[in-house]
């Protein structure tokens, strides 16, 4: 279950951040004449996810081992966010993130493998 939960978490992470940033800037909040709140439906898909997440994560957080869970969880969701950025978003990625994967997957193996 808890490999399962990570798994849903992660996809909920990233899939909010990559559709906020397909939103752009498309967020307005405005407080003149009492509240209103407008968005793009990519930045409301967004955020519907990563409020998913949010709440997955809370299980996750409560329920394993924190030590492993954080670092290595937020290692892939970095990972992926990185590579999302390269192929959808047509990010460049620089010699210094490569080296910041590869210290971020020798970290999550040494973590789990570590652990048997």
């Amino acid at each position: 279950m808890k490999y399962l939960l990570s798994v849903i978490y992660i996809l909920f992470s990233t899939g909010g951040i990559t559709f906020m940033k397909l939103g752009g800037d498309s967020l307005k909040l405005s407080l003149k004449d009492g509240f209103a709140l407008s968005m793009g439906w990519k930045t409301f898909v967004g955020f519907c996810l990563y409020l998913v997440s949010f709440l997955l994560w809370q299980k996750l957080v409560v329920k394993y081992d924190l030590s492993t869970m954080v670092p290595l969880i937020t290692g892939i969701v970095q990972i992926i966010i990185l590579l999302v950025g390269y192929f959808v978003l047509h990010e460049s990625i620089s010699k210094m993130s490569l080296i910041g994967i590869i210290i971020i997957i020798i970290g999550i193996v040494v973590m789990f493998f570590g652990k048997r």
